[in-house]
């Protein structure tokens, strides 16, 4: 009677490998399909269009403020590293395209030459953000 019991609660034991094999999987599947934003470092007041349509979303965003500052991942930078900012973009993620958040009072010559600069550096998909009206 003994060996038997013995044997019982031996066999009794919970195996917990195919629980934690599942978890580790579904873990794998949200890191994989989260998408991640990079958000600009600044709220710009947008202008409103008339014609303004909500579009998919870029996963980079170039902020410029009303004094003409270029935000991008929380940090200004200058016009000259835009283009190798993007060529580093497109060499990580072909499929890279961005959208440019300018303030109402920024330069219209600055957004011209941010974008010159964006397409310089490989990355062809270029949208400007407006609100609606």
């Amino acid at each position: 009677m003994i060996r038997k019991r013995r044997r019982e609660e031996e066999d009794s034991e919970i195996n917990i490998t195919p629980m934690m094999d599942i978890v580790f999987i579904m873990l794998i599947f949200f890191i994989v399909t989260t998408s991640f934003i990079k958000e600009t470092g600044i709220d710009p007041n947008r202008p409103e269009a008339e014609t303004a349509m909500r579009a998919e979303q870029g996963n980079i965003l170039i902020a410029i403020s009303p004094s003409d500052q270029i935000w991008m991942n929380k940090n200004q930078i200058q016009l000259e590293s835009v283009r190798i900012l993007m060529e580093a973009a497109h060499a990580e993620n072909p499929e890279s395209s961005v959208v440019i958040v300018a303030d109402e009072l920024a330069s219209t010559g600055l957004v011209i030459d941010i974008m010159d600069q964006i397409r310089l550096g490989g990355i062809s998909k270029v949208s400007l953000s407006a609100k609606e009206k």
